[in-house]
């Protein structure tokens, strides 16, 4: 078994019950965060040993080792009906080509942390889109900026574009896209960008994205400087203690009238093909999906079970989260993730670039010719 470091002492609780349960002993190997990725590649694809079961990322980054043979289908889960109903709104993310290749563990959500004293005051937290900008143009006219990004490590510009065009094309067309299945040419993709354009052109998002990273916008929203910032959970961690309360969290808001899918990268468990334990590597799995399981993990982890029958015992932030994913028909995993680097590492410059000189023409035709260069697409 391969784990992070921060992830050993829930793991061992569940670890040691598994143990109880079947007399099957589990040994683990710990590595830290940079060693951990590098030996994934190196033990699924090298000549050498590798763990029966590893702990990774699901979509694109699974699929990598997925069209290698480099790990296992499970497809014996999807005849449990169980198994289906309590994961049916994460499977895209773990099956390839019709096959089951990981069981989902943990995931978590994103949307707009906001300042109750900016919002509220103005009404109801928007839901739709047509609220939500007429509140950012009011929020403009009284001299706050309404929404705080920090570009400075260009990733956090990319949750705009996926949830603009979550909220506008749907799951399945953002993933061929991120595929390099679908031209950036593709008027789908131009309205997305129209759609962000008419914000930046409203001068909504902070000037000086590029100067700041995602942890020190959370500052200017103490100060009321801006009012919404789209970010992960992960940064509720670091809201200071005297400020907590005065922070609120919404969903990014509806835009058409589609179903709705929430950005939510996943980790789950996977099967190395070298394995001479799949029995029990199967028997692992089938344990590690279990509500209970699920739910004894993740509030020792911090995060949510992506088993919608689980139980999060963690704070407001993350009770919220659970019941947006839990109610959301599919889930995405991030640009980076559910594209491949090569894309990933060309495209967010792109993005940022946007940002400042939203130009649709030159966005399209940048992010085309990159398509073009990496997936190299026969359309």
């Amino acid at each position: 078994m391969l784990l992070t470091p921060n992830q050993r002492a829930a793991y061992h609780q569940v670890f040691k019950m598994f143990t109880d349960e079947t007399g099957i002993r589990i040994k683990t190997v710990a590595r830290v965060d940079k060693k951990y990725k590098e030996s994934v590649y190196q033990w699924l694809t090298g000549d050498g040993y590798s763990p029966d079961i590893l702990n990774w990322h699901t979509s694109k980054r699974l699929f990598y080792f997925a069209s290698r043979k480099a790990i296992l289908p499970i497809n014996e889960m999807l005849k449990d009906p169980e198994f289906v109903g309590e994961f049916k709104h994460v499977l895209s993310n773990v099956i390839y080509e019709g096959d089951l290749y990981a069981v989902p563990t943990s995931y978590y959500h994103w949307g707009f942390l906001y300042k109750k004293s900016l919002v509220n005051a103005k009404g109801k937290v928007p839901q739709h889109w047509d609220e939500f900008i007429a509140l950012c143009k009011q929020l403009k006219a009284e001299g706050v900026t309404p929404i705080g990004i920090g570009t400075k490590n260009l990733w956090p510009v990319a949750a705009w574009f996926d949830y603009i065009n979550l909220r506008t094309n749907g799951l399945e067309f953002h993933q061929q896209l991120l595929n390099g299945k679908i031209s950036f040419f593709d008027p789908r993709v131009r309205q997305v960008f129209s759609t962000w354009k008419q914000m930046i052109d409203s001068q909504f998002f902070l000037s000086n994205s590029d100067e700041l990273r995602w942890d020190q916008v959370l500052p200017l929203l103490y100060r009321d400087k801006v009012a919404f910032n789209l970010i992960g959970n992960f940064a509720t961690s670091k809201i200071l203690e005297t400020e907590v309360e005065q922070i609120g969290f919404m969903p990014f808001p509806k835009i058409n009238d589609i179903p709705r899918y929430e950005e939510a990268p996943m980790d789950a468990f996977m099967v190395s093909a070298k394995t001479n334990r799949v029995k029990e590597s199967i028997l692992f799995l089938k344990f590690i999906a279990r509500e209970d399981i699920q739910s004894l993990l993740n509030n020792g982890l911090g995060y949510l079970s992506p088993n919608i029958h689980s139980k999060s015992q963690g704070d407001r932030f993350l009770q919220q989260g659970a019941k947006l994913l839990k109610e959301s028909q599919g889930v995405s995993q991030y640009f980076d993730r559910d594209t491949v680097p090569e894309f990933d590492v060309q495209a967010m410059p792109i993005l940022v670039n946007f940002l400042h000189h939203p130009d649709i023409d030159t966005v399209t035709r940048q992010l085309e010719i990159t398509r073009i260069k990496v997936f190299k697409p026969t359309n």
